[in-house]
């Protein structure tokens, strides 16, 4: 572990930072440059968007590029993190963490991509097949971007249920045992969240979500066990 006065705790964040924005001004610059492929591949499920002022379009191609590059530069900046605190830390807490950003990392982008690929689109299409002939869907862009925002957080979060069962069980909060001895209730609740948050009231896409949620708490109980052992 590394000494370091303030002052040069400043400088190294200053230039964390700077590593940070000069990788995420190209990365927005691209994803700007392709904002209308990128528009026609996420609203696929619901056809036409529409916009209600005259600024509306472009500032919905702003806020689609800007959430884009973060998506993309989102592992860059978690580097950029880590080499700011990696001085400070014991090698057995640095194993620790690398191990943690990388699970978090990959179970983020695993329940992101499933949203944005295959729950959201299969969600929305059965949501649009209540139109009628006298009830038409006009899709704001704007409405729909925060739609699909929120659906690609929600499960990129809740795929962390592995990260944060191992956290509680490292500091001894809950016994894996509390896990193994109660997984029928917790995989009910899980099927019971599943039905509450997918868009459609249909099995499949329950069963899309509910699966994937069982698999990775089963990684959590597993991983959750070995870090108890070690304390």
């Amino acid at each position: 572990m590394k000494e370091q006065t303030f002052w040069e705790h400043i400088n190294e964040l200053r230039k964390r930072i700077i590593y940070i924005i000069l990788f995420l001004v190209p990365s927005f610059i691209v994803c700007f440059i392709f904002s209308d492929y990128i528009l026609s591949i996420i609203s696929k499920p619901v056809g036409d968007l529409y916009f209600f002022s005259p600024i509306e379009a472009f500032s919905v191609k702003l806020k689609l590029s800007f959430l884009c590059s973060i998506f993309i530069s989102f592992p860059f900046i978690i580097y950029q993190i880590w080499k700011f605190i990696e001085p400070a830390l014991y090698s057995n807490e640095k194993k620790v963490l690398i191990i943690g950003f990388i699970s978090s990392l990959i179970l983020f982008y695993s329940g992101s991509l499933l949203s944005i690929f295959i729950i959201t689109p299969i969600g929305v299409k059965f949501l649009m097949s209540f139109s009628t002939e006298n009830l038409k869907a006009l899709i704001r862009a704007n409405e729909y971007l925060n739609f699909l925002l929120f659906m690609t957080l929600s499960f990129g979060f809740l795929f962390q249920i592995p990260i944060i069962m191992t956290i509680l069980s490292a500091f001894k909060l809950i016994n894996p045992k509390f896990y193994s001895k109660n997984r029928k209730i917790i995989i009910f609740l899980i099927f019971v969240a599943s039905a509450i948050i997918t868009p459609t009231v249909d099995t499949f896409s329950m069963l899309l979500l509910a699966i994937p949620l069982i698999i990775i708490f089963e990684i959590g109980i597993i991983t959750s066990k070995i870090v108890y052992k070690e304390k």
